[in-house]
């Protein structure tokens, strides 16, 4: 069932919403200010934030344009739960991304609704994503563009993420587990070779049948065992292993 993040200073609405949302089965996490709404945005990935906007210090217009910033979390269905009723704050808030606008007292069928109708388009959104991709893939020869940008399926959470901020990736089974330069962990359904399809040459390479790491994150490269050596990345303590059919092709780059 998704995961769902509500954002309220007000006691009561908070629990109350969370009860609501727990009786449909709804995995819901709450926090009743606006800087800790943004950190457990982050840290969770959410399918759906719920979100005062009247609230100290960090309001909701701010917490959403936050995360609207953030690649990580822009695409998160956003729904402001608020007493503010005046045209001129709903558009400001539509304005700035957010998905829906639920104007207290509510009804629970409201909520219900609304929340319903967020998901079903992300998922829609999703299986279109999904579609692409798998197009994109199937086209043989073609030579594709440099992307700045990706957007992955971290479990049933889209994830828009910065190619250059990928540090490592490593791969079990169908899945592969992202590094972000972050320290962010995702884990995707997306085979090593499909990476390789669309990952600069310049800056990725394969060190290892399970592993693609971005040069531009190499701390060092230490001779390991017999012909082999192992590679230290920037922000990942664990060191990598690099197998002796990979380690003729890094010598090209220079960074022995």
């Amino acid at each position: 069932m998704a995961k769902i993040l509500v954002i309220d200073d007000d006691q009561p609405i908070r629990t109350g919403i969370r009860d609501l949302l727990e009786v449909k089965g709804y995995t819901v996490f709450i926090t009743d200010n606006g800087k800790d709404g943004i950190a457990f945005a982050q840290e969770l990935s959410p399918d759906l934030i719920i979100c005062d906007i009247m609230m100290p210090k960090i309001d909701g217009y701010d917490v959403l344009k936050t995360l609207k910033d953030d690649p990580a979390t822009a695409l998160i269905p956003f729904i402001f739960i608020t007493s503010k009723s005046e045209m001129t704050d709903l558009r400001h808030g539509m304005g700035l991304g957010a998905d829906d606008y639920i104007v207290k007292p509510f009804f629970a069928n409201d909520l219900y609704q609304s929340i319903e109708a967020r998901l079903n388009k992300q998922h829609l959104l999703t299986q279109q994503l999904i579609k692409t991709q798998k197009e994109e893939l199937k086209k043989p020869g073609e030579k594709k563009s440099p992307q700045e940008h990706v957007f992955v399926m971290d479990g049933n959470q889209i994830q828009f993420i910065k190619i250059a901020g990928i540090e490592c990736i490593t791969a079990f089974s169908e899945y592969t587990n992202v590094y972000m330069d972050n320290g962010k962990k995702i884990v995707v359904r997306k085979f090593l070779k499909e990476w390789e399809s669309f990952l600069p040459e310049q800056t990725f390479l394969r060190i290892h049948r399970s592993t693609i790491i971005n040069l531009e994150f190499v701390v060092k490269i230490e001779k390991f065992f017999k012909r082999s050596y192992i590679v230290h990345l920037k922000n990942i303590n664990q060191p990598f292993t690099i197998s002796q059919r990979y380690t003729a092709k890094l010598k090209t780059y220079n960074l022995f």
